[in-house]
């Protein structure tokens, strides 16, 4: 972003121009939306668009950074004894929210917000085992490629089950990412010193 300046009518004006663009998103194909629609749905005008981005990729890249610092914020607040990652609570908050997050799915948008996701999720997940009691020394595979791995397989996951349209439970889809990633995970940071 340009400037970030943080005083209310600033961040007004960036709330305004984030939620019209992941309105927007919703509804269309991000190459589809142009300044002028982001524009419109905020009710803006461009001289305050340009003062706060440079261009829709900008605005695309602040709801990435804001959703890194929510993921963060959340996260920040378990243990590992609550799990590595809240599989249970996000399965739920997709399914809760299926059309937002089904459009999430296509187009360049989604890779941006799929890969903010992936870099939110490692760094807690790394943050997490490197907390740890049970790594006592450091591991045969460094935990940011463990944390890298976990992230990568559960949005994986999630993206396959949102295509294809949530057939299994959040329950169930939780306890099988649990029985197939996490024995591995364990068994690879608990691993006795030499």
């Amino acid at each position: 972003m340009k400037q970030d300046k943080q005083d209310r009518r600033s961040q007004r004006t960036q709330r305004l121009v984030n939620s019209a663009m992941m309105e927007l998103i919703f509804e269309k194909q991000y190459d589809s939306i142009s300044v002028q629609d982001i524009l419109d749905r905020a009710g803006i005008g461009r001289s305050t668009f340009y003062t706060h981005y440079f261009d829709k990729e900008d605005v695309l890249t602040s709801i990435a950074d804001q959703m890194l610092e929510m993921f963060g914020q959340q996260f920040s607040q378990r243990n590992v004894e609550q799990g590595l990652i809240p599989c249970l609570e996000l399965f739920q908050h997709v399914q809760q929210n299926y059309h937002h997050f089904r459009s999430m799915l296509r187009g360049h948008a989604g890779e941006v917000l799929w890969e903010a996701a992936q870099t939110a999720l490692s760094r807690t997940i790394e943050q997490a085992l490197t907390n740890a009691s049970v790594v006592k020394c450091p591991p045969a595979v460094p935990l940011p490629v463990v944390a890298q791995y976990l992230a990568g397989s559960f949005l994986n996951l999630l993206k396959w089950w949102l295509r294809a349209e949530m057939p299994y439970t959040p329950e169930h889809m939780e306890r099988s990412f649990q029985q197939l990633a996490l024995p591995g995970v364990w068994a690879t940071v608990a691993e006795k010193c030499e």
